[in-house]
């Protein structure tokens, strides 16, 4: 087991990951759109847990926030595949973040995560995260 960068040969793994995260399936042309750019941008980072395959994910932004007054890294998803649940590897995918972001100099690391998830909720709990804000949505599609 190794936590690697992802790149665009990964696009079908990460995709059916992204399909378990969301509990349905994505369209993949969007999907696909999506991935590479995200792939090429310099404040986005991939990186899997690999495996026979990658059987998970985090993705994080790195951006200067105003209101920190410094960097931020945000985790934006973070997936491991249902069959590999609680084997300690979302804890391995954070404990990477964490360092990493350290090593970079960053103020905060912070995520949001879905309101119905209370799983997650008490894995970032006990990895030391808090419940500090209230994330608001807007729906533009419907």
């Amino acid at each position: 087991m190794e936590i690697v960068q992802l790149g665009l040969d990964d696009i079908e793994q990460v995709f059916e990951l992204s399909n378990q995260l969301e509990n349905y399936s994505l369209n993949f042309e969007s999907f696909r759109s999506c991935f590479y750019e995200i792939v090429s941008l310099n404040n986005h980072l991939l990186y899997g847990i690999k495996m026979d395959k990658t059987v998970g994910y985090i993705h994080l932004r790195l951006e200067k926030q105003l209101h920190h007054a410094g960097l931020v890294v945000e985790i934006l998803e973070l997936v491991i595949d249902d069959k590999y649940r609680s084997q300690k590897l979302g804890k391995r995918l954070l404990e990477f973040a964490t360092s990493y972001s350290t090593s970079i100099g960053a103020c905060h690391i912070e995520l949001t995560t879905n309101i119905n998830r209370n799983r997650a909720h008490q894995f970032y709990s006990r990895e030391g995260f808090i419940r500090t804000s209230y994330k608001f949505v807007k729906n533009l599609k419907n």
